[in-house]
Order: C-alpha cells, then structure tokens, then sequence
C-alpha cells in the first residue's frame, strides 16, 4: 500500500472512484491533463470531499491551473492533503496563502530546472553535438576516448537519401520516389530505428519524402530553434552544394523538373498554341487523343504523332556526339554566388574575433554584421540557383539513348524536353490527313 492510500486508510476515509492519475504529463508541454480534469469535475460536482496527494507539487503544474483550482477548492470546501508536506485547508486564508506560495516555489524550482536544460541544449548546440535521439541516416554510438555518444553513418539509409537527392536533381517527381521506395519494400524513417519485431510497416509518404532529403543535418549543419549555429559533429550524407540544389528545386514553384508532376502527357502544359501562345492540354477530338489549344481551341493536334516526332527529335539529339557539351554548366553565377557568401561569412567570422580580443567594440561589430549580413543572404539566394545539367545524366553518353529515352519516368521526360526545347504548335492544312511534322516548331534553348 503506498503512503496516500496509507493516509487515506489511517483517517478512515473512503476513495471516491478511481484514482486520479496524470503521472506522464509534463510541466510545461501543455498538454491536456485528463485525470486532473475529472478531479475537477467531481469537486464541482460536490463528490470529494478531500484530496489526497503525494505532494502539492503533482496537483498544479503551472501558475493559471493553481490560480483557478484554490478558488474552486475554496468554493466547495475541499481541503488537500499532501504524504510528503503540509496539509492545506482551502476554507481558510492561511491555507489557501501557504499553496500559493508553496506552488511559485514549486514553479521556480521547475522553471530553474528548465533553464539549466535549454543552457545544456544551447551549449551541445554550440558544439555542433546532436539532441535527442538518432535520426535517419545515423546510428548513435559511444565514443570511449571523449566519454560521449557520437553519431557515425547507416550505410544504407544514407544511401537512400544520396539516391532520393539523385532522382530529385535529375527531375523525378515526389509522387515516383515515393512510389518506387514502397514498391522495393525500403523500410521507411518511422520504422528504421525500432527493431525487426516491432516496425509497424509505416509505409513511406511524400512528406516524409521531403522531410528526409531536405533536412539541414543531411549537409552538416547544427540547427538549433532555427538557427544555424555551425557545423555538426557528424558526417554528412550530402555535400553542402548538392543538397542547396534539392532544396532550391523542391523550393522552386516554377523550376523546369516540375513541369507536370501530374500531367499524363508528354507536352501538355509545355507546347504552346502557335496562334496565341496560349498552353496546348490533352483533349480528344473525335475519339483521337489530341493536344488542344485551351485558350479558343485555335489548334487541335494529335497527340500521338506529336509526341513521337518530339521523342525522335530528343533522342537524335542526345545521340549526337556534341550532345556532351549540353552537360556543360549553362551558369555559374550560382557557383560564384556561393563562393561570394563563403568570403563575407568569413569576414563576419574575423570581425566576432577581433570583438573577442578587444579589437573593435561592439559598436563597430553591430555596423559591420548590419552591413554584411544583407549581402551575405543576397549571395545565399543567388547561390541557390538550380542546375538543370542533372536532368541529361545517363541520357548523353548512353549506349542506347532511345532505350534510355524510353525507361525514364514520363515527369523526367517532360522536364528534359522543356530544358533543351520550346514547342510551338501550329494549324494544319485544311483537309490535311497525314501528320506534317512542320505544324511542330521546335528551337532548341
């Protein structure tokens, strides 16, 4: 028997129901407490006459919650009785003032607790040390030479993410990476750190997807409350400049490896009407599949002999010797942008040092990190330009380009067309029943 159920035996009393229990509730995650609101509620109710608790520090959990429980005690004359502490009578003054002041006692002894919990946090952070427990493409390990754990790389879910990264680049959709983990039976991040028995076969979902790939820590980076701080102390499973692509592509509303992640068809939504430059959509004209113009149905066109004559025009392309020289970087504005930011971070790094020595104040330090820091976030932005030479990767170069063409996913397709192509479709002559590849007017970028 425990010492409430003791207290409650010695005086006589009875328990009304069960007990009240809310023993997984913290302090401060302000989350509903359950067991506290039936309590509540049979005190309202005129059921309880007497609380029993272990101490007063388990029934109020914050400043509000005590506030409003004293004065409903007090209302229904209900008194509290601590095993380890004083017993308080809410009916008079002087109990109700010692829960008062033994709860702010109890609060600042939580909220002290707290601050030497974010301080240990903000210092880990520091350090570039993770919190918290091994996340995907990491295992924890203990480290005996520090006396610390440490995370070092899982082989196989950093290769997940190096390929999720991969498919990204080169212009899978979300929707095919998804699909194409599910169907190879890859365990997914919400099952991978439990053991075999015990995974619930979560399966992988497209925000999941994109969570895992576009995550800071892929690149090396310590975040902490939003904040890059440095460096972590972990490998990463990209290099900083591939994964500033991912996320510039998944960013980006209007980059070209978005370019129908739901169309069904090659060139809808990329060809445009000759007449009006309006966007030509899949439709069917008299049982035809057909690309019609969605502007006033200026140009109807069908879609299979479309299709094929882009397909063949692509692929003869590729298979050109000179097709490498489209894997040549078509910008390096981006490249520069960064190596930019690299040198003015570098500058706001020498001037928080020459602060330390005593070298400038912190005057002189506040007008220079006001000065550099919008250039260095300019830099950052244009650095994160996207290069859409992955797209051609396996395609130039390829022993069978048609073979290769084929294999690709329809989304890859569409974005290497609307890379390397703008499509203009014209009318047709009257009475014309043989398709006349010159109603398509293709220009290469």
């Amino acid at each position: 028997m425990d010492a409430a159920h003791h207290a409650i035996a010695n005086r006589g009393w009875v328990v009304a129901g069960e007990p009240y229990v809310d023993n997984d509730v913290s302090a401060f995650s302000g989350a509903t407490r359950p067991g506290y609101a039936r309590l509540m509620r049979d005190v309202t109710a005129g059921r309880v006459d007497v609380v029993v608790v272990f101490q007063t520090s388990r029934l109020w959990r914050n400043r509000r919650e005590r506030a409003e429980g004293i004065e409903l005690l007090r209302a229904h004359g209900v008194s509290v009785v601590a095993t380890k502490g004083p017993s308080l009578d809410m009916s008079s003054a002087y109990g109700r003032g010692m829960a008062g002041l033994l709860g702010e006692f109890d609060t600042m002894e939580s909220e002290v607790k707290g601050e030497r919990v974010m301080a240990a946090l903000q210092q880990n952070a520091q350090l570039g040390r993770s919190h918290g427990r091994a996340t995907y493409g990491w295992d924890r390990t203990y480290d005996a030479t520090t006396g610390r754990s440490r995370d070092v790389l899982n082989a196989a879910e950093a290769d997940v993410i190096r390929d999720i990264a991969d498919r990204i680049l080169r212009g899978d959709s979300i929707n095919a990476i998804t699909r194409e983990l599910n169907e190879r039976g890859v365990v997914s991040p919400a099952d991978a750190k439990r053991p075999a028995e015990k995974r619930r076969g979560t399966p992988w979902g497209k925000q999941m997807v994109r969570a895992v790939v576009t995550r800071d820590r892929n690149a090396g980076l310590r975040v902490h409350q939003g904040e890059v701080l440095g460096e972590g102390a972990w490998e990463p499973t990209l290099d900083r400049g591939t994964w500033e692509r991912v996320c510039a592509v998944l960013a980006d509303p209007v980059r070209r490896t978005s370019t129908g992640s739901a169309a069904k068809h090659l060139l809808s939504g990329i060809a445009v009407c000759d007449v009006c430059d309006g966007p030509m959509r899949a439709a069917t004209n008299r049982d035809v599949p057909s690309y019609k113009c969605a502007e006033k149905s200026h140009v109807t066109r069908n879609r299979r002999d479309a299709d094929a004559y882009v397909n063949a025009v692509v692929v003869a392309r590729l298979s050109q010797r000179d097709a490498v020289d489209l894997l040549a970087p078509r910008d390096l504005a981006h490249l520069e942008a960064a190596a930019e930011a690299r040198a003015l971070e570098q500058r706001l790094d020498t001037a928080a040092d020459d602060y330390a020595d005593g070298k400038i104040t912190a005057r002189q330090l506040e007008r220079i990190t006001a000065r550099l820091r919008p250039q260095v976030d300019d830099a950052l932005a244009r650095a994160r330009t996207v290069d859409d030479t992955p797209l051609l990767t396996g395609l130039v170069g390829a022993p069978d380009v048609a073979a290769a063409w084929e294999a690709l996913p329809l989304t890859r397709r569409r974005a290497v067309v609307d890379l390397l192509l703008t499509v203009r479709i014209g009318r047709a002559q009257q009475g014309a029943r043989v398709f006349d590849p010159a109603t398509v007017k293709l220009a290469w970028r």
